[in-house]
């Protein structure tokens, strides 16, 4: 039995399909499946059934395979240790990070960080919050960038910043130095898609059950982009986090005003294992990260920190 036997079971386990999962590994699949019939052979449990599509794990199959799961992230672990050891930054950092935040932050750091740690491989993920969290836990990601705080078990997050809500609209307001939320009118806002985690925040401070009741055009998108331009080209308005403003030209600077009360934002953090892997990565990540966040961002200040409701097993 070899640790890349277990590897390939449990690939196979995920995906479900020979080909997919000989793909995902990079080998044939005549390989991996006798890579698969050699390990059913020497611990005499036949781990999967091959008669069905997608291909079912056996019940002691499952059970092998969980328990396999935990030496495997055991001995990534070791070897992942040994590598700490070190004082050289040459492996590769998986990170999830989540849309909202992926396209407006990986550009302010990665540029230097690769600049002074040329050995350093960043394998930027951009994932839904609930998937940075998987993949965090199961140890297919070294750590994750999303908004908190969050309780879930076995995580642990570091705060990073902290981005301001701000309302973004088709036109120059005149008069007004901010816009109160009571005089928001739903009928003219755009927003991401239901189960988005920014969204869901929103919706924490803003009553939006009815923003589509009435709506006669309906845009349901994940990337904040393409709600600007939709702004620009449909009319209304929209609600950006802080780093998004970084975009923005100088006349769509013109048209974003702060939202009246005390000023409302979300928490970035890195999350990771509670046991976790990679510190000193993990560590000059974060250093890096804050390095390049306006100075501002970096302190809660007077904030009212918006809870991003994930709720996560």
């Amino acid at each position: 039995m070899t640790l890349n036997q277990l590897d390939y079971a449990l690939t196979l386990w995920r995906i479900g399909s020979f080909s997919k999962a000989s793909e995902r590994l990079g080998i044939t699949q005549p390989a991996l499946s006798s890579q698969i019939k050699k390990l059913e052979e020497e611990i005499g449990i036949k781990l999967f059934n091959r008669n069905t599509s997608p291909i079912e794990i056996t019940r002691d199959g499952q059970r092998f395979l969980e328990r396999s799961q935990q030496i495997l992230t055991d001995a990534r672990r070791l070897i992942n240790f040994s590598q700490e050891l070190s004082q050289q930054y040459n492996d590769v950092i998986r990170v999830g990070v989540i849309p909202t935040l992926a396209p407006f932050l990986v550009p302010l750091f990665s540029d230097d960080l690769q600049k002074d740690y040329p050995e350093f491989r960043l394998d930027i993920h951009e994932l839904t919050t609930e998937n940075v969290v998987a993949g965090v836990r199961d140890g297919s990601l070294d750590v994750g960038l999303i908004s908190t705080p969050i309780s879930v078990a076995g995580i642990v997050f570091e705060p990073l910043f902290y981005e301001k809500f701000f309302l973004y609209m088709s036109f120059q307001p005149e008069t007004k130095t901010h816009f109160d939320l009571q005089d928001i009118s739903y009928d003219e806002l755009w927003l991401l898609n239901e189960g988005n985690c920014f969204r869901d925040q929103i919706n924490n401070f803003c009553d939006l059950n009815k923003i589509r009741q009435h709506k006669h055009f309906i845009y349901r998108s994940n990337s904040i982009d393409a709600l600007i331009r939709i702004v620009d080209t449909k009319g209304g308005m929209t609600i950006l986090p802080e780093l998004s403003m970084l975009s923005l030209n100088e006349e769509q600077e013109e048209r974003v005003i702060p939202i009246g009360g005390k000023p409302k934002a979300r928490e970035i953090s890195l999350i990771m294992t509670k046991h976790y892997d990679k510190q000193r990565f993990i560590d000059k990540l974060g250093e890096y990260i804050r390095k390049n966040i306006p100075r501002h961002m970096l302190s809660p200040q007077d904030y009212e920190i918006v809870d991003p409701q994930i709720n996560i097993g």
